[in-house]
């Protein structure tokens, strides 16, 4: 039998008969189905984020999703150039009704150095049936800042809150950036600090009104011409004065470590120093706060000889700063010795 190749399709189908005395067979018969169609991959790339560079690489990913056929291939460039190195491709598919569609994704690594300090550009080709998809990427200047809270041997030693606001980025960007401060929309004197090359990082430092920066006045920092902005204002806690108690070891060897705590029912921001004798203000290690059900805390830990320790002379102070004092200049200070019992002031 022959039929018109218009009449010829799946959806018709013909009948085949044959009988005998024995009976009647039948079968159907149809042209084969058509095969799916091709279908085109949507295609990303993705480039690092700033967090995932402070891990030394950066990491491209080159998505293709939902194409078929199968067969494909990926191509990387650096400037124009293929590169074969620190790849790694992962392919999965997904039945889409009578259709089998695939994604893949390849993954390419360079140094973050060469992302960021560099004007090289990253390429991904991928190449299919369907066509050919190129995507491209650049490292585009971005910028950080971060402001980091009062130092402490400045409010300690000379009574003045002084902070400093921190521009992160590449080495030429960060160089030509600008900031500017404001306490409650009235600027602040800024101090251009040095560049320092091998963190990509600008520290800007200024001075705050000490009884506005106690008060828990909110201050505000730019880079000019960019939206980028921060805020840090003084965490008042509960409004109670805090509990600031030494602790000193029972036993001890080459070194004494004596731990200052300060505690309160929602403590929020303290500054705490030490002095040993009559010598100025030091630092010593604080921990971050330490919340439990009814308080938190922090600790401060200082580490001295044994020999200091053990002298008749020496006194040791533990010197808290906090907004709920009576007088935010003169701070509570809290005194003891290998002699004489701890004390604990609230």
């Amino acid at each position: 039998m022959r039929v018109k190749k218009s009449d010829w399709n799946p959806q018709n189908p013909y009948t085949c008969e044959a009988s005998n005395s024995k009976g009647t067979l039948s079968t159907k018969v149809a042209p084969p189905a058509a095969p799916p169609p091709d279908q085109r991959a949507t295609v990303f790339l993705t480039v690092p984020t700033i967090k995932e560079l402070e891990n030394g690489t950066a990491t491209f990913s080159c998505l293709a999703r939902q194409f078929s056929p199968k067969k494909y291939s990926f191509k990387w460039f650096l400037d124009g150039k293929e590169v074969t190195n620190a790849i790694d491709t992962h392919e999965t598919s997904e039945k889409n009704a009578s259709v089998t569609l695939y994604s893949a994704t390849s993954i390419f690594k360079i140094s973050v150095y060469k992302w960021t300090n560099t004007d090289v550009k990253v390429k991904c080709e991928f190449d299919h049936k369907t066509g050919k998809e190129v995507r491209e990427a650049q490292y585009t200047d971005k910028l950080t800042l971060t402001l980091k809270p009062p130092a402490e041997r400045e409010l300690f030693i000379n009574n003045t809150v002084v902070l400093e606001a921190v521009v992160s980025g590449d080495v030429k960007t960060v160089q030509e950036a600008s900031v500017s401060c404001e306490v409650n929309s009235v600027k602040v004197r800024m101090e251009p600090g040095n560049f320092i090359f091998s963190n990509d990082k600008k520290p800007h430092r200024f001075e705050v009104d000490y009884h506005k920066w106690f008060k828990g006045e909110t201050v505000t920092c730019t880079i000019r011409d960019r939206d980028i902005k921060q805020m840090i204002r003084l965490d008042k806690g509960d409004g109670q004065k805090p509990t600031v108690t030494i602790y000193r070891p029972d036993v001890y060897k080459d070194s004494v470590s004596l731990v200052c705590e300060v505690t309160s029912h929602k403590l929020g921001d303290v500054y705490i120093m030490w002095r040993v004798g009559e010598q100025p203000y030091i630092e010593a290690n604080t921990s971050a706060p330490i919340h439990q059900k009814s308080s938190t805390s922090v600790l401060s830990i200082l580490t001295m000889s044994k020999t200091k320790y053990e002298s008749p002379e020496t006194t040791i102070t533990c010197a808290v700063k906090h907004a709920n004092m009576e007088n935010t200049r003169a701070p509570l200070e809290v005194s003891t010795s290998k002699s004489k019992q701890p004390e604990c002031v609230y």
